[in-house]
Protein backbone atom coordinates (compact mmCIF):
# COMPACT_ATOMS: atom_id res chain seq x y z
CA UNK A 1 0.00 0.00 0.00
CA UNK A 2 1.53 3.27 -0.86
CA UNK A 3 1.45 6.41 1.59
CA UNK A 4 -1.15 8.29 0.01
CA UNK A 5 -3.70 4.98 0.48
CA UNK A 6 -2.81 5.08 3.89
CA UNK A 7 -3.43 8.59 4.74
CA UNK A 8 -6.70 8.19 2.71
CA UNK A 9 -7.85 5.30 4.43
CA UNK A 10 -6.93 6.97 7.89
CA UNK A 11 -8.94 9.83 7.19
CA UNK A 12 -11.87 8.23 5.94
CA UNK A 13 -11.82 6.12 9.23
CA UNK A 14 -12.03 9.36 11.28
CA UNK A 15 -14.31 11.00 8.77
CA UNK A 16 -16.21 7.57 9.33
CA UNK A 17 -16.85 7.61 12.79
CA UNK A 18 -18.23 11.84 12.05
CA UNK A 19 -20.29 10.91 9.28
CA UNK A 20 -21.35 7.31 8.83
CA UNK A 21 -23.11 7.25 5.49
CA UNK A 22 -20.04 8.55 4.25
CA UNK A 23 -18.62 5.32 4.36
CA UNK A 24 -21.50 4.59 1.53
CA UNK A 25 -19.66 6.78 -0.91
CA UNK A 26 -18.14 5.01 -3.79
CA UNK A 27 -16.23 8.26 -4.92
CA UNK A 28 -14.84 8.69 -1.51
CA UNK A 29 -12.04 11.11 -2.15
CA UNK A 30 -14.05 13.48 -4.32
CA UNK A 31 -16.84 13.95 -2.14
CA UNK A 32 -18.09 17.21 -1.12
CA UNK A 33 -18.03 16.92 3.25
CA UNK A 34 -19.87 20.19 2.66
CA UNK A 35 -22.82 18.02 2.16
CA UNK A 36 -23.12 16.70 4.84
CA UNK A 37 -24.67 18.33 8.07
CA UNK A 38 -21.98 16.88 10.68
CA UNK A 39 -19.10 18.27 8.69
CA UNK A 40 -20.39 21.99 10.35
CA UNK A 41 -17.43 24.33 11.90
CA UNK A 42 -17.36 22.31 15.13
CA UNK A 43 -17.11 19.17 12.98
CA UNK A 44 -14.45 20.95 10.83
CA UNK A 45 -12.73 21.84 13.95
CA UNK A 46 -12.75 18.70 15.07
CA UNK A 47 -11.09 16.84 11.72
CA UNK A 48 -8.61 19.85 11.75
CA UNK A 49 -7.42 19.15 15.15
CA UNK A 50 -7.06 15.57 14.80
CA UNK A 51 -4.65 16.21 11.19
CA UNK A 52 -2.65 18.19 13.25
CA UNK A 53 -1.97 15.46 15.90
CA UNK A 54 -2.15 12.07 13.69
CA UNK A 55 0.20 13.50 10.89
CA UNK A 56 2.03 16.02 12.45
CA UNK A 57 0.87 19.04 10.22
CA UNK A 58 0.48 22.73 11.14
CA UNK A 59 -2.41 24.32 9.61
CA UNK A 60 -1.64 28.03 9.63
CA UNK A 61 -4.70 30.93 10.69
CA UNK A 62 -4.55 31.87 7.01
CA UNK A 63 -5.19 28.26 5.48
CA UNK A 64 -7.85 27.79 8.10
CA UNK A 65 -10.71 27.63 5.20
CA UNK A 66 -13.28 25.17 4.41
CA UNK A 67 -12.64 25.17 0.97
CA UNK A 68 -8.87 24.09 1.52
CA UNK A 69 -10.62 20.91 3.67
CA UNK A 70 -13.83 20.14 1.60
CA UNK A 71 -13.48 16.43 0.39
CA UNK A 72 -10.73 13.73 1.76
CA UNK A 73 -8.97 14.08 -1.53
CA UNK A 74 -8.09 18.01 -0.60
CA UNK A 75 -7.42 16.66 2.99
CA UNK A 76 -5.24 14.19 1.84
CA UNK A 77 -3.44 16.25 -0.40
CA UNK A 78 -3.22 19.12 2.02
CA UNK A 79 -1.19 16.48 4.45
CA UNK A 80 0.97 15.45 2.17
CA UNK A 81 1.96 18.95 0.83
CA UNK A 82 2.69 19.76 4.32
CA UNK A 83 4.34 16.80 6.42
Amino acid sequence: MNDRQEIVDSVALRLGKMIPQLREEPDLESKDLRDYAEFDSLGILEVLVWLEDEFAVSIPDEELRVENFKSVGMIVDYVIAHR
